[in-house]
Protein backbone atom coordinates (compact mmCIF):
# COMPACT_ATOMS: atom_id res chain seq x y z
CA UNK A 1 0.00 0.00 0.00
CA UNK A 2 2.70 2.41 0.76
CA UNK A 3 3.92 1.38 -2.81
CA UNK A 4 0.93 2.78 -4.62
CA UNK A 5 0.90 5.67 -2.34
CA UNK A 6 4.24 6.55 -3.60
CA UNK A 7 2.85 5.72 -6.86
CA UNK A 8 -0.14 8.15 -7.07
CA UNK A 9 2.18 10.70 -5.15
CA UNK A 10 4.74 10.44 -8.37
CA UNK A 11 2.30 10.55 -10.88
CA UNK A 12 0.53 13.59 -8.77
CA UNK A 13 3.81 15.36 -9.25
CA UNK A 14 4.57 14.49 -12.72
CA UNK A 15 0.77 15.78 -13.62
CA UNK A 16 1.65 18.99 -11.93
CA UNK A 17 4.75 19.27 -14.01
CA UNK A 18 3.42 18.75 -17.07
CA UNK A 19 0.85 21.46 -16.18
CA UNK A 20 3.55 23.89 -15.16
CA UNK A 21 5.60 23.10 -18.44
CA UNK A 22 1.92 23.52 -20.58
CA UNK A 23 1.59 27.03 -18.44
CA UNK A 24 4.91 27.97 -18.88
CA UNK A 25 4.56 27.21 -22.57
CA UNK A 26 1.50 29.24 -23.40
CA UNK A 27 2.53 32.22 -21.40
CA UNK A 28 5.98 32.46 -23.97
CA UNK A 29 3.48 31.68 -26.53
CA UNK A 30 1.39 34.85 -25.41
CA UNK A 31 4.77 36.75 -24.60
CA UNK A 32 5.89 35.86 -28.24
CA UNK A 33 2.83 37.48 -29.66
CA UNK A 34 2.51 40.62 -27.52
CA UNK A 35 6.40 41.18 -28.74
CA UNK A 36 5.30 40.39 -32.27
CA UNK A 37 2.61 43.08 -32.06
CA UNK A 38 4.84 45.77 -30.50
CA UNK A 39 7.58 45.12 -33.41
CA UNK A 40 5.13 44.95 -36.06
CA UNK A 41 3.23 48.13 -34.92
CA UNK A 42 7.55 50.01 -34.24
CA UNK A 43 8.13 48.56 -38.10
CA UNK A 44 4.96 50.36 -39.17
CA UNK A 45 5.88 53.40 -37.68
CA UNK A 46 9.24 53.28 -38.99
CA UNK A 47 8.18 52.75 -42.55
CA UNK A 48 6.00 55.76 -42.18
CA UNK A 49 9.04 57.98 -41.00
CA UNK A 50 10.85 56.86 -43.94
CA UNK A 51 8.28 57.63 -46.35
CA UNK A 52 8.04 61.19 -44.42
CA UNK A 53 11.86 61.41 -45.09
CA UNK A 54 12.14 59.97 -48.57
CA UNK A 55 8.90 62.86 -50.03
CA UNK A 56 11.10 65.81 -48.15
CA UNK A 57 14.58 64.66 -49.63
CA UNK A 58 12.92 64.00 -53.11
CA UNK A 59 12.60 67.55 -52.88
CA UNK A 60 15.69 68.82 -51.45
CA UNK A 61 19.07 68.38 -53.73
CA UNK A 62 21.42 68.71 -50.66
CA UNK A 63 22.52 65.22 -49.66
CA UNK A 64 26.28 64.24 -51.37
CA UNK A 65 25.52 66.39 -54.84
CA UNK A 66 27.69 67.14 -57.62
CA UNK A 67 28.78 71.30 -56.55
CA UNK A 68 27.17 73.68 -59.00
CA UNK A 69 28.91 75.92 -60.78
CA UNK A 70 26.73 78.60 -59.60
CA UNK A 71 27.60 80.92 -56.74
CA UNK A 72 27.36 79.34 -53.81
CA UNK A 73 26.57 81.14 -50.23
CA UNK A 74 30.31 81.64 -49.26
CA UNK A 75 31.70 82.37 -52.60
CA UNK A 76 28.78 84.93 -53.74
CA UNK A 77 29.44 86.44 -49.98
CA UNK A 78 32.88 86.93 -51.13
CA UNK A 79 31.79 88.81 -54.13
CA UNK A 80 29.36 90.69 -52.67
CA UNK A 81 32.28 92.02 -50.01
CA UNK A 82 34.30 92.89 -52.64
CA UNK A 83 31.88 94.61 -54.76
CA UNK A 84 30.60 96.06 -51.74
CA UNK A 85 33.55 97.48 -50.89
CA UNK A 86 34.77 99.34 -53.97
CA UNK A 87 31.56 100.57 -54.59
CA UNK A 88 31.28 102.19 -50.82
CA UNK A 89 34.70 104.04 -51.85
CA UNK A 90 33.37 107.43 -53.22
CA UNK A 91 36.71 109.12 -52.59
CA UNK A 92 40.56 107.90 -51.91
CA UNK A 93 41.41 106.60 -48.73
CA UNK A 94 44.16 108.71 -47.63
CA UNK A 95 46.73 106.38 -46.00
CA UNK A 96 48.09 109.04 -43.69
CA UNK A 97 45.26 109.57 -41.91
CA UNK A 98 42.55 106.56 -42.10
CA UNK A 99 41.66 104.44 -39.60
CA UNK A 100 41.97 100.61 -39.51
CA UNK A 101 38.12 100.59 -40.21
CA UNK A 102 38.39 102.70 -43.08
CA UNK A 103 41.45 100.64 -44.03
CA UNK A 104 39.41 98.04 -43.93
CA UNK A 105 37.03 98.78 -47.04
CA UNK A 106 40.11 98.27 -49.40
CA UNK A 107 39.98 94.85 -51.45
CA UNK A 108 42.33 92.74 -49.77
CA UNK A 109 42.42 94.50 -46.31
CA UNK A 110 41.71 92.69 -42.89
CA UNK A 111 41.89 93.94 -39.52
CA UNK A 112 45.20 92.60 -38.79
CA UNK A 113 46.40 94.43 -42.69
CA UNK A 114 44.97 97.50 -41.52
CA UNK A 115 46.22 97.69 -38.08
CA UNK A 116 49.96 96.50 -39.82
CA UNK A 117 49.27 99.76 -42.20
CA UNK A 118 48.24 101.96 -39.22
CA UNK A 119 51.54 100.38 -37.05
CA UNK A 120 53.90 101.37 -39.35
CA UNK A 121 52.32 104.94 -40.35
CA UNK A 122 52.92 105.76 -36.40
CA UNK A 123 56.48 103.97 -36.49
CA UNK A 124 57.42 105.36 -39.84
CA UNK A 125 55.86 108.83 -39.99
CA UNK A 126 53.46 109.74 -43.33
CA UNK A 127 53.54 107.85 -46.31
CA UNK A 128 55.30 109.26 -49.23
CA UNK A 129 53.80 107.36 -52.01
CA UNK A 130 51.37 104.47 -52.30
CA UNK A 131 54.68 102.55 -53.00
CA UNK A 132 55.46 102.50 -49.21
CA UNK A 133 52.82 100.43 -48.73
CA UNK A 134 55.20 97.47 -50.18
CA UNK A 135 57.46 97.73 -46.81
CA UNK A 136 55.02 95.94 -44.86
CA UNK A 137 54.79 92.66 -44.87
CA UNK A 138 51.25 90.73 -46.66
CA UNK A 139 50.84 93.69 -49.05
CA UNK A 140 52.25 93.36 -52.65
CA UNK A 141 52.11 94.87 -55.95
CA UNK A 142 48.86 92.94 -56.83
CA UNK A 143 47.28 94.40 -53.85
CA UNK A 144 48.28 98.26 -54.92
CA UNK A 145 47.15 97.49 -58.51
CA UNK A 146 43.56 96.30 -57.30
CA UNK A 147 43.47 99.36 -54.68
CA UNK A 148 45.25 101.78 -57.16
CA UNK A 149 42.04 104.20 -57.60
CA UNK A 150 40.67 104.02 -54.11
CA UNK A 151 44.80 105.12 -52.38
CA UNK A 152 45.67 108.70 -52.16
CA UNK A 153 48.17 110.50 -49.42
Amino acid sequence: MAMLHKMIALRQLSLYWIQISILCLFSSILHAQQFDQSYQSWKTQQQAHDQRLKASSSTADYYLGKPSLQNTSATSKKSSSKNNSSKNLGSKINLNTASTQELQQLNGIGEKKAQAIVDYRNQNGQFRSVNDLLNIKGIGPKFIEKNKSNLGL
